[in-house]
């Protein structure tokens, strides 16, 4: 027996709810409300499959996904307590060891998740980055003002705030099925919960509880509540609505300027790490323009100056954004910690656990990313 978690379609249906309600600016309260009754309704489908099941299938019940390496002591002690220590009034947190495979099965298995290169900060809230892309190397005597004459300078962000909260199910006599099927569970949803809301905040996020996303306006954030939130999308940089393989050099060309600069007016080297990103609905379309078969007889997809097309649901239909990878500083920090909800669901024989995070997200500056219509945009 095989399930996909991404294919549940009830969940999917509350996803595009709650996907549609961060597009068309709802209010955080019914966002969270949408978020929550996601996860609840991803949970209680897989308390179906599993209540279906024998305690057999029920092993088998994820043998689609990567197999788990061997359960260490830690993990083995944690799983099999996971009912009794979850209660505690702070929380408990995941072992270090399986909240690092989480980590790399969610940016392995989500594409825009992979590109961007989140560090992990461990149990520090403080995310370290540039200031100033700029330095100055001096030829002859270094004197005690070559701190002066150093620009890249650093800062600490505190990202305490941008707490991210996952829902996970946890059957009461799950116990039964063995600390190794126990774990594949809770990270398989603890993945799916956490890519839904990173994807969507790297895209759309303001910066309030939360990362900034990658269409927001850097230079017209406003100051709420001691803190400074990005409310305003960018204006569109370009139309690709005719992109094809012959103009896509004339096209993309002004886009890749723009990207290859700082707001300083820095000259940036770009190659090799700029995409395009584009909602699955948009996708394929673009695959197919510029996907041919070389002499080998093999496909390979090609775009002009080394971009690479990778897709996100959090993106507009219609719509595309062009932004340089290594441009974007994203840090997780804090582990992950599971606490008792402290409300129930109308579901028998189930324990609802919250899985708590902490990510830092922002574009270093406007020139990271560009806003783009396509066909239909």
């Amino acid at each position: 027996m095989t399930i996909n978690i991404t294919k549940l379609p009830r969940y999917q249906e509350a996803v595009t709810k709650f996907t549609e309600a961060v597009t068309n600016g709802a209010e955080a309260e019914q966002r969270n409300e949408l978020y929550a009754d996601a996860m609840s309704i991803m949970g209680e489908e897989l308390l179906e499959v599993v209540s279906d099941a024998s305690k057999k299938e029920a092993e088998e019940l994820f043998n689609n996904f990567q197999k788990n390496p061997k359960l260490t002591a830690n993990e083995i002690k944690f799983f099999n307590e996971i009912n009794k220590e979850v209660g505690s009034k702070n929380g408990i947190l995941i072992p270090e060891e399986t909240y690092n495979q989480v980590f790399d099965e969610l940016t392995t298995e989500h594409p825009l998740l992979s590109i961007i290169n989140f560090k992990n900060a461990g149990m520090r809230l403080k995310a370290l980055t540039v200031k100033s892309e700029t330095g100055t190397a001096v030829w002859g005597n270094v004197f005690g003002e070559i701190l002066g004459q150093l620009d890249a300078t650093f800062q600490e962000t505190a990202f305490e705030q941008n707490k991210l909260t996952a829902f996970v199910v946890i059957p009461k006599d799950a116990l039964k099925f063995g600390a190794t099927w126990l774990k594949q569970f809770v990270m398989e949803q603890i993945k799916e919960a956490m890519s839904v809301a990173l994807e969507t905040a790297i895209v759309k996020g303001n910066g309030d509880k939360q990362p900034i996303g990658l269409i927001k306006d850097l230079a017209n954030g406003t100051v709420q509540s001691e803190k400074i939130v990005y409310n305003t999308d960018k204006t569109a940089l370009a139309s690709l609505a005719t992109l094809d393989p012959t103009n896509a050099p004339k096209l993309l060309a002004p886009v890749m300027k723009a990207l290859s600069i700082s707001d300083k007016g820095n000259r940036l080297n770009i190659a090799g790490q700029t995409y395009l990103l584009v909602n699955p609905a948009d996708y394929y379309d673009l695959v197919a323009k510029f996907t041919s078969m070389n002499l080998n007889g093999v496909y390979t997809t090609t775009l002009p100056f080394g971009v690479q097309l990778a897709e996100s649901k959090a993106v507009d239909t219609g719509k595309a954004i062009a932004f340089v990878a290594n441009r974007y500083d994203a840090y997780i920090g804090g582990g992950v910690a599971l606490e008792e909800f402290d409300q129930t669901l109308a579901i028998q024989d189930m324990q609802l656990v919250t899985a708590k995070s902490y990510w830092y997200g922002k574009a270093k500056d406007n020139h990271t990313a560009a806003l783009l219509t396509l066909a239909g945009g």
